[in-house]
């Protein structure tokens, strides 16, 4: 049974994506230890600068030796590398520097449940919502369908920063129906209580929508075209002259349809990853995305690192079960025939 077990299509099929994630996470690893190290800022000089030069009393050289060492910078670059290495297995992202002596792990980790209350929701309901307004517009047909058509392929090309920033001018400045910047009202004190849950809503309703209005866009247009494809394949044609319902076919070209669909759930979380880091800058959500943009305006390493690691923890991690959950859905990968 064991044997069967390993040589079963399927099991085939994880170990051979489980392989290629492993080598996608080693080469983004090595490359997010050499970017930074080959900026032309240093953090510790940025440190130091910080300091007031007034303090007489402190020895900047023995001061400056000191943090090169704490922080190993001070190593040839492959012993930082081996060092790095070590310290990611132990879960050791050392501090922050910007943040110091806060652990990077640690900070990385509570925004890491911003981040996801924004890219978990948004995917999940602009596929569901998105596939089902396009199936319906191929249905209806007519000027509806032109109208979903036009309007769909007009809010998947906008830029999100750009309509994000529209969308904050207009309801938060100008109308004042939202909030501008944060994940809550200054001077709130976050708790479980009712009141704190709806200041929370109010102010992520605007960055939910902002990437939802966009994501909603792609997977109508793309359900659309495809359901018009199907309905007119040759099985509905033939069921149309056994009798069947309309409803019935559609039913039908609308579950076919959907599996080119969830081909695209990989490629559109990967962009929805980015897009959302790019938006908590903008309405100031506390994110990973706004953690990492003040890591790199301060030359932060290991921070740096840490929320890249995270990241592409999430990514890797999304793309292997989108990937796992397509091989249940796909017959012909569950069986070895595709």
């Amino acid at each position: 049974m064991m044997k069967s077990l390993f040589t079963h299509p399927f099991t085939k099929f994880v170990l051979k994506k489980v392989v290629f994630y492993l080598i996608v996470a080693f080469v983004a690893l090595t490359f997010v230890f050499l970017i930074p190290r080959f900026m032309p800022s240093n953090p510790v000089e940025i440190m130091l600068a910080r300091s007031s030069p007034s303090n007489t009393g402190v020895n900047m050289t023995a001061l400056r030796e000191a943090m090169y060492t704490y922080f190993g910078m001070n190593k040839p670059l492959f012993d930082q590398y081996i060092s790095f290495w070590g310290q990611l297995f132990t879960g050791n992202l050392g501090r922050s520097f910007r943040y110091f002596p806060a652990p990077v792990m640690k900070m990385v980790l509570e925004k890491l449940p911003f981040t996801l209350a924004l890219v978990i929701p948004v995917l999940v309901i602009s596929f569901f919502l998105g596939n089902w307004i396009g199936a319906k517009a191929a249905y209806v047909g007519g000027k509806w369908s032109e109208l979903v058509y036009f309007f769909s392929v007009f809010s998947n090309r906008l830029p999100s920063f750009w309509f994000g920033m529209v969308l904050l001018f207009l309801l938060a400045v100008k109308v004042k129906l939202f909030p501008t910047f944060g994940a809550y009202s200054f001077g709130t004190i976050p708790s479980w209580s009712f009141s704190f849950f709806i200041d929370l809503l109010h102010h992520y309703l605007l960055p939910f929508f902002t990437l939802l209005f966009i994501y909603l866009g792609g997977w109508a247009t793309g359900m659309r075209s495809m359901v018009i494809h199907e309905m007119d394949s040759g099985y509905v044609r033939y069921s149309e002259q056994l009798g069947f319902r309309k409803k019935k076919l559609m039913s039908y070209a609308q579950r076919n349809a959907m599996l080119p669909q969830f081909t695209g759930v990989n490629l559109l979380f990967n962009a929805l990853i980015g897009e959302t880091l790019i938006i908590e800058v903008i309405f100031g959500w506390p994110g990973i995305g706004r953690l990492m943009y003040e890591a790199v305006t301060s030359v932060d390493y290991p921070l740096i690192f840490g929320g890249f690691l995270i990241t592409m923890c999430v990514v890797v991690l999304g793309n292997f079960l989108i990937d796992i959950l397509y091989g249940f859905i796909d017959p012909r990968i569950r069986t070895g025939r595709g």
